[in-house]
């Protein structure tokens, strides 16, 4: 019976590994079966949630936590996820911060019970839209929902990727926004009108929103985002650069967002393994230092220390602007 049991998970575990979800065990056997494996060849995410621990360890923060969604949207098909589950539903960048949990939408006061899988928001599902077979609020609702709940720094891949991926135009949010003001929100609305201000379609990731929205609050504004010269052994090649500030005259520091994901994501690699990514990335960097601008790399490690990425910039001598007081400069 084991060995029938192992088999059976074998398949049941390729099955919703291939729907992009977690597995939902059949049967009380099918459980203990699976919470006799958790360790080296399975993981539960969530109590009565299941996935081959192998493929689970590939999957980035907001991949894990869609595929833990379709698999409770399957056990629980009346609810609606809301919040910063359904922006990263809708494809939203979402700081990785905000998903330890899953949010869905409730009739009753909220919820915040530490150490919650769920966490229930007093949110009317009016208008709800189905994405993938699965009830979420819709784009601006959900945007909005996430701006108000958030500061600047994780607000601003909320804003430039609703901009940027959903189509949605600033004057829009901006509407949406300003209509949910309260005697007892101000500061919320505040933060997510300023947000939005500053959003930018630019950004091509996440990290770098959140890299620009930390720039702005201490003062070094990048001058330009994607900043593009043209390959020198290729002139219909463009580089591209994630950020460049201007230090005098025709001197540029150029900026760059290291990560890992670039280097392990099957989908960023496009077919190349990590080596060749690599190798691509050194070159690219030596054909731009055939330009002698300055080329600063930073980590979001870094980006999240206090002041540490501060300091890099002002040690590679891009000059710091005055402080911005823009949370006392949004009219209500």
């Amino acid at each position: 019976m084991a060995h029938c049991n192992d088999q059976t998970i074998d398949q049941l575990l390729s099955q919703a590994e291939q729907e992009g979800r977690c597995l939902i065990p059949p049967s009380a056997a099918i459980r203990k079966a699976l919470l006799r494996r958790i360790g080296d060849m399975v993981v539960s995410p969530m109590p009565g949630l299941f996935a081959h621990k192998m493929r689970w360890d590939e999957l980035n923060r907001a991949q894990r936590h869609c595929e833990t969604i379709r698999a409770l949207a399957i056990i629980h098909p009346d609810w609606t996820f809301c919040s910063f589950s359904a922006a990263c539903l809708l494809g939203l960048e979402v700081s990785w911060r905000h998903l330890n949990v899953v949010h869905v939408c409730s009739a009753t006061k909220p919820s915040a019970r530490p150490g919650a899988h769920i966490q229930r928001h007093q949110i009317e599902p009016a208008g709800a839209i189905r994405r993938a077979g699965i009830s979420v609020t819709p784009p601006i609702q959900t945007a909005t929902d996430c701006l108000l709940q958030t500061g600047f720094a994780d607000g601003m891949p909320i804003a430039d990727s609703a901009i940027s991926k959903l189509g949605l135009a600033p004057e829009q949010l901006t509407e949406a926004v300003e209509q949910r003001a309260t005697a007892r929100n101000g500061r919320a609305i505040r933060t997510a009108l300023t947000t939005l201000r500053y959003a930018d379609a630019r950004a091509e990731s996440g990290g770098e929103s959140v890299a620009r929205a930390i720039m702005i609050e201490t003062g070094f504004a990048p001058d330009w985002l994607q900043y593009e010269l043209t390959d020198p052994f290729d002139s219909a090649k463009p580089i591209r650069t994630d950020f460049a500030w201007e230090r005098q005259a025709r001197e540029l520091t150029l900026g760059e967002l290291d990560g890992l994901i670039k280097y392990t994501d099957q989908t960023m690699l496009a077919g190349r393994t990590t080596a060749e990514a690599l190798v691509a990335e050194r070159q690219r960097e030596a054909h731009l230092s055939l330009y002698g601008h300055p080329l600063l790399r930073f980590t979001i490690s870094e980006v999240r220390s206090a002041g540490v990425l501060a300091k890099k910039l002002q040690t590679a001598g891009i000059r710091q602007t005055a402080l911005p007081t823009w949370l006392n400069e949004v009219d209500l």
